[in-house]
């Protein structure tokens, strides 16, 4: 019978157990977030594949329908099923679920925040000279000027602006977003900016003085930077997202500004900017809706093309559902 010798190994040591636990934990520390993304990942693709369930479904009405797309209630959810056609016709056999709240996928609209029809100044303030509306078209003062419009309480908004740069010795146009509307104005300030070289930036303004653009990008090569063009400026949390004529040009994170209100702003001499349509809407929070958390809302017939989705007939015209990000 054989005995084991004093410096026998009866276990393992002290430090073996911590280098275990340690192995261990950085392991978790791993997989945990690796895991937890994973699962986001497969809700995002289960919003969307409901949405397109629902586009689906309203493509069936319109093919029986002769063209003629639902109206809004019948692709909103209510306990009632408004998933059939008056004729008790069924385009949806379940309406899907929002897989972020475990209720039905909602169709919460975007509201208004502000908009003119630029048929006079209310609700615009001029901060800096006289801007003045001719004819249905906001003009800026022709040695350039700031304007502020909008609530400094607002957080998650999207901002539509539609602009024509007619002419101007290195001149350019801006809009303000997430601002304090002071005559020295501090806040975040998108640039259409041909003078820098045809740019597209985003200035940080601090008491009326721009900082250098911390996000800037060319504009595409024979970009036309006279003719009318339509800028979106979403700012949802810290993700900001700027389009132009509905393709992305910025997507960005930053939490410099957290809310305010919005502007416009023009530079250059003998500097002629015509604005012709300006709206601000909420989006991301309650009455806003979330396309990345399974609700979707309305948006203008003119996106239809950009946006690219099934679009169906309502009071003021063809709508679509929003883009997923």
């Amino acid at each position: 019978m054989k005995h084991r010798g004093r410096n026998a190994r009866q276990g393992f040591t002290l430090i073996e157990l911590l280098i275990v636990v340690i192995v261990i934990g950085i392991l978790a520390a791993i997989a945990i977030p690796l895991y937890v993304h994973q699962k986001d990942k497969a809700k995002d693709a289960a919003v969307k594949e409901g949405v397109h369930t629902i586009q689906i479904g309203v493509m069936s009405y319109a093919t029986d329908h002769g063209g003629a797309y639902p109206a809004t209630e019948y692709v909103t959810y209510t306990p009632n099923d408004r998933t059939a056609d008056n004729l008790g016709n069924r385009y949806l056999d379940t309406w899907p679920k929002n897989p972020w709240t475990g209720k039905p996928m909602a169709n919460t609209g975007a509201a208004i925040l502000f908009q003119t029809d630029f048929s006079s100044m209310t609700g615009l303030n001029s901060i800096q000279n006289a801007w003045k509306v001719v004819n249905g078209v906001l003009v800026p003062p022709a040695a350039g000027g700031r304007l502020a419009f909008g609530n400094t309480a607002w957080t998650d908004v999207q901002l539509n602006i539609s602009a024509t740069l007619v002419s101007g010795n290195n001149a350019g146009y801006g809009v303000y977003f997430r601002s304090d509307g002071q005559p020295n104005i501090t806040g975040y300030c998108f640039q259409f900016d041909p003078g820098a070289g045809n740019m597209f930036t985003v200035r940080k303004v601090v008491g009326g003085a721009e900082q250098g653009a911390f996000q800037k990008v060319a504009m595409p090569p024979g970009f036309n930077v006279n003719a009318p063009h339509d800028i979106s400026i979403s700012a949802v949390g810290a993700h900001i997202v700027i389009k132009v004529d509905g393709v992305t040009v910025l997507d960005f994170y930053d939490s410099t500004f957290t809310s305010g209100s919005a502007g416009l702003r023009t530079w250059g001499s003998g500097t002629k900017v015509d604005f012709t349509g300006l709206k601000a809407l909420s989006v991301g929070g309650p009455g806003g809706g979330d396309s990345s958390k399974g609700d979707f809302a309305y948006a203008n017939a003119t996106n239809a093309v950009s946006y690219g989705l099934v679009g169906w007939t309502a009071g003021s015209g063809a709508w679509v559902v929003q883009p997923l990000y």
